[in-house]
């Protein structure tokens, strides 16, 4: 089962939130690297916070990684 199906079939807390890790010089912003915040409140004190996706969120940028890595896009 990939992620973004396990993301799709079960509903997440609603404060979980995930940030998302790109493939160096790539022009295409194909998606390397995804990882759960447990406190997302602790994490945007640090010094370089990314952007904290909601799983709604997260589930459309991984469909759209999975189109452009077939080729549909």
């Amino acid at each position: 089962m990939s992620y973004l199906s396990f993301l799709k079939r079960n509903k997440l807390h609603h404060e979980s939130r995930w940030i998302i890790k790109y493939v160096d010089n790539d022009k295409q912003n194909l998606v390397r690297e995804v990882k759960l915040v447990y406190c997302p409140d602790e994490y945007r004190v640090v010094r370089k916070p990314r952007l904290l996706h909601t799983q709604e969120g997260l589930i459309k940028i991984l469909e759209q990684d999975k189109d452009k890595r077939n080729g549909t896009i």
